[in-house]
């Protein structure tokens, strides 16, 4: 009998948990139809509104899906609101009243969507006035990113009345719309009249520009929207204001080394007592930059002036000084690998760059050679093919043409004929290049037609890094050039100030122009491009 009242308790609870959940509908060809709207209060298009109330009527059972996140209400209002399904009607109840004689557009997105498989309701708008007519100013047009030239997805296009102090800092836009996934924007039944107007990838969601790791586009001066405005094209920017931070210091014999917390694409030291330039190199990630001692600097007072990629320049006076022991960041010699997005090994023709320990001269005439496994493929002359940088750190060859049998040689530095310029005597690993099997590199050139006297000429790899750049001419070539395809990129100085002028932080100075050659050029190995044109 005690086993039988279990069962029965079990069962019910069992039966009341099945009715208390939805669940989909079991077997039968999966719902993909998303909900339609069968009415709405008020309706679309309705005049003279007063409510505070609007309800939305599907043709079958619905929920919200992140609202409060995917409703875009323009204009914006500072009026808090509930949301409350019954079925098949979404109601939005506010606490205030709607301003009169106002059109409003509510645009869900993807707000909506039933309760079986979650099928987004599309296209959901609806716009209404409190007023005797429908605002009918309308505004659209395109947003991109400025040094790709690529379309800007889900990018909040921004609104706000020329005559008032909100800022896309502090505030939320009077209207705003999204782009789709060509980058493209339509605002609709917007107020004629003066607005200031932004674009904004807003990574946080918050419709602020609070972070400048968001990208944004702006007009420096505002535009006036009317039934027949024409297409406006945004071009967003990141805006880098921070100038780079000096965080450690450290002192070796041959060098003193500064760590900052960024890259830096630029590093200058003066000699505060003689006002001497110093010597100095920045590492392969822009965040290490050394500062050389020299026979005309052996410490004192000194300036060290950094520069980031956007301009920001930090400022130090330190007292250098030449002590403790050698670098170790080097041990002898490696190899000094740029990501320029290219895999598989180098390529005959190409530059290889070593790097070494410490500032050395070079007394012999063959300081390196190439071999294969014991054999000497070929030794290296100084200066005809060995070159030494300003620093004495950095040692560069092309790799020659060697058999194609060979996959691999190992570098061989001459101790004795390369020795530093302090110290004791350097001792240098065998260092391993793989050899890639496509064999050469290719180049390409061009011809460049344009008004602009000024400007800058870049091959960028696939990711949009800079492999080469150039300054302007009405011809180019790149050569040495690794197979692959390239994006070649124009930073044009309209002002002809000598420098590619950036975004202003103030919003009150456009930054100047880039022009992206329109398909990427596919470079082969022992091929030569010679028939490009550039028009901009």
């Amino acid at each position: 009998m005690k086993l039988l009242k279990v069962l029965v308790a079990a069962g019910v609870v069992t039966g009341m948990a099945s009715c208390a959940t939805q669940n989909p509908p079991q077997g039968g060809p999966k719902d993909e139809t998303p909900p339609t709207l069968v009415s709405s209060t008020p309706k679309d298009q309705q005049l003279n509104v007063d409510t505070r109330t609007v309800s939305l009527t599907f043709d079958e059972e619905v929920q919200q899906n992140s609202l409060q996140k995917e409703l875009l209400i323009t204009p914006n209002i500072n009026n808090p609101y509930q949301v409350k399904t019954d079925k098949n009607t979404l109601t939005l109840e506010f606490e205030k009243p709607l301003m009169d004689s106002t059109t409003y557009t509510f645009n869900f997105r993807e707000g909506i969507t039933d309760i079986t498989e979650k099928n987004k309701a599309q296209g959901l708008r609806l716009s209404f006035s409190t007023g005797t007519f429908i605002d009918s100013s309308r505004v659209s047009g395109s947003v991109v990113s400025l040094l790709k030239q690529t379309p800007e997805k889900d990018a909040i296009v921004a609104l706000y009345q020329a005559g008032d102090t909100l800022s896309i800092r502090k505030n939320r836009p009077y209207y705003l719309a999204n782009t789709d996934a060509q980058g493209n924007f339509t605002l609709q039944n917007v107020k004629e009249g003066s607005y200031r107007m932004y674009a904004l990838v807003d990574k946080n969601n918050n419709t602020y520009y609070d972070t400048e790791e968001e990208r944004i586009a702006y007009l420096t001066e505002p535009i006036t929207i009317t039934p027949t405005t024409d297409s406006v094209r945004l071009q967003t920017v990141r805006i880098d204001t921070k100038k780079p931070i000096l965080l450690a210091r450290e002192k070796y014999t041959d060098r003193f080394v500064a760590n900052y917390n960024e890259g830096v694409q630029q590093v200058r030291a003066t000699d505060l007592a003689t006002q001497d330039t110093l010597t100095t190199k920045v590492g392969t990630d822009g965040k290490v930059a050394s500062l050389f001692k020299t026979p005309g600097f052996s410490g004192g007072k000194a300036i060290l002036t950094a520069v980031d990629s956007s301009g920001n320049i930090a400022v130090d006076t330190l007292v250098i000084a030449f002590e403790g022991k050698r670098s170790q960041r080097v041990k002898g010699a490696q190899l000094k690998v740029i990501n320029t997005g290219q895999n598989g090994g180098y390529r005959i023709g190409q530059e290889v760059m070593l790097e070494l320990q410490t500032p050395i001269r070079i007394t012999g005439n063959a300081p390196l050679k190439l071999m294969a496994d014991t054999t000497v493929v070929q030794e290296l002359r100084y200066p005809e093919q060995v070159s030494l940088d300003r620093t004495n750190t950095e040692l560069r060859f092309n790799l020659p043409n060697i058999n194609n049998r060979i996959k691999q040689v190992t570098v061989v530095l001459d101790s004795t004929a390369i020795q530093p310029l302090e110290g004791e005597p350097l001792s240098f690993p065998q260092l391993q290049l793989s050899v890639a099997e496509g064999r050469g590199t290719g180049s390409l050139s061009g011809k460049i037609n344009t008004e602009y006297k000024s400007y800058t000429l870049q091959l960028l790899n696939s990711e949009y890094k800079v492999i080469e750049q150039q300054p302007g001419k009405s011809t180019f070539k790149f050569r040495n050039v690794a197979p692959g395809n390239y994006i070649l990129r124009v930073l044009i100085d309209e002002n002809n100030n000598g420098k590619w002028e950036k975004a202003d932080p103030e919003f009150k100075q456009k930054p100047e122009p880039v022009y992206i050659y329109p398909s990427p050029v596919e470079v082969r190995a022992n091929w030569e491009i010679e028939d490009l044109n550039l028009e901009f």
